[in-house]
């Protein structure tokens, strides 16, 4: 009940929130929110080989940092500006340029610019910049595709691939030419999916749904992180590196197959509310 509190709490917000707009153009972002990227899983979202790059909202300074380690706040080891919003929520941008990061601007609109193309005149690179939105009353790191103004897309996510890991035992669910035949047991399930948007982008699905014969049996839902005695969580408890352990998969999930017939469906959500599902059929055998 109070995952969904919030989720309505969040969506009020947003609904309420008509100024806000994109640190760059949407179409530089390389990386979404909880997307792999050089083996770490990523908190924010990261933008490439952008033109200009403003404040996503009006925001007061709150804290800025030069390179160095600092874990307090995603992005450590790059240089940090951090803006406090009207709206309770904390704009975070991490590897601008250090003379960025040191300009003596208390107040900041969303009309100012807030990094030059590229540290050196002399170079035509404008480098990466990392962006996160932070709920610092709840210490929640927010997915941002749930709060900026979307473009449209009618694209789809899609599934590429389902495993069932039991132990030593694993089985691959897509591209079945025969029935699949599995023993009783607890398995792990890991899904690996991909979003491209209308507009040539790659996110993560918003939301992962598993269903057995037509119950609800697991659900995950990229909304937010929360930080957790120096570490990042799910909502439900479950810690980042628990859910990210299999290089490009998502994990679910357990759940336990008992002997008989089963039919498990996946469905994936993106933050457009389009959806797409896959089913397989399985037999379970003791």
């Amino acid at each position: 009940m109070k995952k969904y509190f919030y989720l309505c709490l969040l969506f009020t917000i947003v609904h309420s929130l008509s100024a806000l707009q994109w640190p760059a153009a949407s179409e530089s972002m390389t990386t979404s929110f909880l997307e792999e990227r050089d083996g770490m899983v990523q908190a924010g979202l990261v933008f490439e080989n952008y033109d200009t790059m403003r404040p996503f909202d009006n925001g007061e300074t709150v804290f800025r940092y030069s390179p160095e380690a600092y874990s307090a706040l995603p992005g450590s080891g790059d240089s940090l500006l951090v803006l406090g919003h009207e709206n309770g929520f904390q704009s975070i941008y991490a590897g601008i340029t250090p003379a960025e990061t040191r300009a003596d601007r208390n107040r900041i609109s969303a009309g100012e610019f807030l990094k030059a193309p590229s540290e050196s005149e002399e170079s035509e690179e404008t480098g990466f910049c990392r962006f996160f939105i932070r709920d610092a009353l709840l210490d929640q790191i927010v997915n941002p595709l749930v709060l900026l103004p979307l473009p449209p897309d009618t694209r789809s996510p899609r599934l590429l691939s389902v495993l069932l890991i039991d132990g030593d035992n694993s089985y691959e669910l897509m591209g079945q030419q025969e029935d699949l035949i599995v023993p009783v047991g607890n398995y792990m399930v890991y899904v690996r999916s991909e979003d491209f948007t209308n507009r040539g982008v790659r996110q993560m699905p918003y939301t992962y749904s598993l269903y057995n014969l037509g119950t609800l049996l697991l659900e995950r839902q990229l909304d937010a992180v929360q930080q957790s005695g120096g570490s990042r969580v799910f909502q439900d408890g479950s810690p980042l590196d628990s859910v990210f352990t299999l290089s490009g998969y998502l994990f679910l999930g357990d759940i336990v197959m008992t002997s008989g017939r089963s039919v498990v469906e996946i469905t994936l959500a993106d933050v457009h509310g389009n959806e797409s599902s896959e089913s397989f059929d399985i037999g379970v055998t003791r």
